[in-house]
């Protein structure tokens, strides 16, 4: 290795060449030892400023001098007039903003307001409506409760005109029907056929025939108008027969009277006339 001595002396040379210029460059303390120099250098904008033209101040002031204030307060206006501006603008947007609040909150009670209105007449229309259905309930109960009522009381009718017509009704009873509220079909009218015409020839099963359909007629509790009228038509022909039969008595009587066939007791004349008369009674 020939060349390191040489090479690393040519270096610390160097550095202690450097160090020399440092020292150099710097003042003498007090023991003659020259002092290191500064490595802070004055700014060169602000070196020999006091010595400097009073108009190049004015072109370049300082400042921290008054008259670089005075300078820079035509911006700071600017800048001023345009935070006022912002300010402004911002006190703006948010007296936007709570008017729109305002008159949101002013909808929204209105809208409470109408929303209770129309719940209110709700009320009152489901509660008018509940009543009416109420009524109405009631109505449909009272004339189910009247239908069925005279549907029993017409099937007890004709159930009475049936038993006591006995083998003279011609057929069982037939009924007129109304429809319930309820869909249900209701009797409110009935009738019962039966045969009320005379036996030809024969007033005594005449008269008894007469007295079986007077008998129905009447059967029920409240008879109508048309079982009155059938009951009466029933008695004047049951009368005809009795009559009929009475005649007929009266004509043998005086037909064995007038043969002779009758007492000979003068005394028992006019007898069988009598008993003919007992016997239509």
């Amino acid at each position: 290795m020939p060349y390191t001595v040489p090479m690393a002396i040519s270096a610390v040379s160097s550095i202690g060449s450097g160090y020399l210029q440092l020292f150099r460059a710097g003042a003498a303390d007090a023991h003659g030892r020259p002092e290191a120099a500064s490595r802070v250098q004055p700014a060169p904008a602000l070196a020999g400023r006091e010595d400097a033209d009073p108009e190049a101040r004015l072109l370049d002031p300082d400042p921290r001098r008054p008259e670089a204030i005075l300078a820079a307060r035509p911006a700071d206006e600017a800048a001023e007039k345009r935070v006022e501006a912002g300010r402004a603008e911002a006190a703006s947007r948010a007296k936007v903003q709570s008017d729109k609040r305002a008159q949101g909150e002013a909808n929204r009670r209105e809208a409470d307001s109408r929303l209770g209105e129309l719940l209110g007449q709700k009320s009152g229309m489901e509660r008018k409506r509940a009543e009416r259905q109420g009524e109405r309930s009631a109505e449909v109960l009272s004339e189910l409760s009247q239908l069925k009522s005279r549907d029993s009381e017409v099937r007890a009718h004709e159930a009475a005109h049936v038993s006591a017509g006995g083998r003279y009704v011609t057929g069982g009873a037939s009924y007129t029907y109304q429809k319930g509220p309820d869909g249900g079909q209701y009797a409110v009218g009935g009738e019962v056929g039966i045969d009320a015409s005379p036996v030809s020839g024969k007033p005594e099963e005449t008269a008894e025939k007469m007295r079986v359909v007077r008998a129905a007629a009447l059967a029920p509790s409240e008879p109508s108008s048309a079982d009155l009228s059938v009951a009466a038509a029933a008695a004047q022909a049951e009368a005809e027969a009795l009559a009929d039969i009475a005649r007929a008595r009266m004509d043998e009587a005086a037909r064995k009277y007038s043969a002779g066939s009758g007492p000979k007791d003068p005394g028992a004349k006019g007898q069988a006339p009598r008993a003919s008369l007992d016997l239509l009674i």
